[in-house]
C-alpha cells in the first residue's frame, strides 16, 4: 500500500483535461526535484495512467518498498503548458527536459532511465546526496 501523498494538478485540474506538457516532481523535507516531464493530448488521462503504474509497480517512478511508504513524500503532478499542436508539444517537451534535467529521464527526448537507475536516482535525492 502506498503511503506517499499525491498532489494531482492541485492548482489547475481543468487545464490538465486538454493537451499539453506536464511535470512530475517529488517533495521531501522542504526539497523538491523534477522526476519526469512528459506531453500528452490528454494530460489528465496520461497522468492517471502514471499513477496506476506507480501503484502497480513503485519502481516505475524509482520508488522501492520503503520509500513508497514514506508519508513525508509528496508526488506532485502539474501542467506546465497547454499546447494543442503535437509538433510544438514535442519540441517544447525536449527543450524542458534538457533545461530541467528530470532525474528519472535519460535526457534523450522523453526516454526514462532503467529501473535500477531510477531507484538509485530517487534514493540519492531522498538521502540528500
Amino acid at each position: 500500500m502506498m503511503k506517499i501523498k499525491i498532489d494531482f494538478f492541485n492548482k489547475n485540474i481543468i487545464g490538465a483535461i486538454g493537451a499539453g506538457i506536464y511535470q512530475v516532481s517529488i517533495m521531501n523535507n522542504g526539497k523538491e526535484e523534477v522526476l519526469y516531464i512528459g506531453e500528452s493530448v490528454f494530460v489528465l488521462v496520461r497522468c492517471g495512467s502514471h499513477l496506476f503504474e506507480l501503484k502497480k509497480t513503485p519502481e516505475y517512478f524509482g520508488f522501492n518498498d520503503e520509500t513508497i511508504n514514506n508519508e513525508n513524500i509528496i508526488l506532485k503532478f502539474e501542467l506546465l503548458e497547454a499546447i494543442s499542436n503535437m509538433a510544438d508539444r514535442k519540441h517544447k517537451e525536449k527543450e524542458l527536459i534538457q533545461k530541467k534535467k528530470p532525474i528519472l529521464q535519460s535526457g534523450i527526448s522523453d526516454r526514462m532511465k532503467s529501473v535500477e537507475e531510477k531507484v538509485q536516482a530517487l534514493t540519492a535525492f531522498l538521502e540528500g546526496e
